[in-house]
């Protein structure tokens, strides 16, 4: 049950949406931030059936309207996620538009759910942010869901009920990747990256296995700066045979980056001496503005930025300021 695994692995925002429940004070917008945490989007989940359901507590989770609600089956929730494209102006008037009309479903109560809202334009977030101070239903209610709540508009932040989640415990996802065959290192960094990708393990997923070769590499050729850009042209690009491969190894290749850079700086050990080998490098190289570099091209990514320009800026950025 998601409440009995909201409760053990963020009890701060177990307990704020208990307590909201069961005194009957919901919000009409919750932010639910902090790092990345596939919880965050089953918690939220939860939270719209226990709304359509209005009980003092959480919801069943088994019941036909809590499974439909799950499944994306159910008229007056609407989710939209803007993790693989951003979230566009249409996709908010259909929430508009549909939430204009009267409910279909007996409760009365619509849910909207924004995932990654943090990817939309800010022509989009006033358009949120309009729909937030007039939404034509006092029955009509709000979740967003944030890694990076300081790239949100203040005004829809103020209007929220923020419930952080704080948890950075990787060690029941390691657990499963190593059970299924994975070594140490793989394992921490897969579970590091949270199943952002896949929701099932693939030992041999040639995205993932061929990012971490490539950022070996790129850590190899900060000794001879000039050769990076060299070598995402003529080795990096050419591996792949379409658009859809790249960008998936492109993902990978961000995500496994920053969580070394982050290892990094908070001069992380492991028993793979390979992996600290790599670590050292990097505190070799001015770990901070390496963290500043690839984190900006991630945001760029989130923001559809082409993907063989954004490898143009990075080589350009660490050849000139590292």
């Amino acid at each position: 049950m998601i409440k009995e695994e909201l409760l053990e692995k963020e009890p701060i925002a177990y307990r704020s949406l208990y307590n909201a429940l069961k005194n009957q004070k919901i919000a009409h917008s919750y932010l639910f931030s902090g790092e990345y945490s596939p919880l965050k989007i089953e918690a939220a989940y939860l939270l719209a059936q226990s709304i359509i359901e209005g009980k003092e507590d959480f919801a069943c989770e088994t019941c036909d309207t809590c499974r439909r609600i799950r499944r994306n089956q159910y008229f007056d929730v609407i989710y939209v996620d803007g993790y693989q494209k951003s979230i566009k102006k249409d996709d908010i008037e259909t929430i508009l538009d549909e939430f204009s009309r009267t409910s279909l479903e007996s409760s009365g109560k619509k849910v909207y759910i924004l995932a990654n809202i943090n990817n939309s334009s800010i022509k989009v977030l006033n358009m949120i942010l309009k729909f937030m101070e007039e939404p034509g239903n006092s029955e009509t209610y709000g979740i967003f869901i944030s890694d990076r709540k300081e790239d949100l508009l203040p005004t829809i932040v103020s209007r929220c009920q923020d419930i952080p989640f704080l948890t950075r415990d990787f060690s029941f996802l390691i657990e499963q990747y190593e059970n299924a065959g994975f070594d140490s290192t793989d394992a921490y960094l897969l579970a590091s990256i949270l199943h952002r990708y896949d929701s099932e393990l693939d030992l041999n997923d040639p995205y993932y296995l061929t990012a971490r070769e490539y950022v070996y590499k790129m850590i190899d050729t900060l000794q001879d700066k000039k050769y990076l850009p060299v070598m995402f042209a003529k080795e990096f690009y050419p591996t792949f045979k379409d658009r859809e491969e790249f960008r998936k190894c492109v993902d990978y290749y961000l995500a496994i980056m920053i969580r070394m850079i982050n290892d990094a700086l908070e001069e992380r050990r492991s028993q793979d001496s390979e992996y600290d080998h790599y670590l050292q490098r990097i505190r070799d190289n001015d770990p901070g503005r390496l963290l500043e570099i690839f984190t900006r091209a991630s945001d760029r990514i989130l923001m559809n930025a082409e993907r063989k320009l954004l490898f143009d800026a990075i080589s350009y950025e660490i050849i000139s300021y590292i």
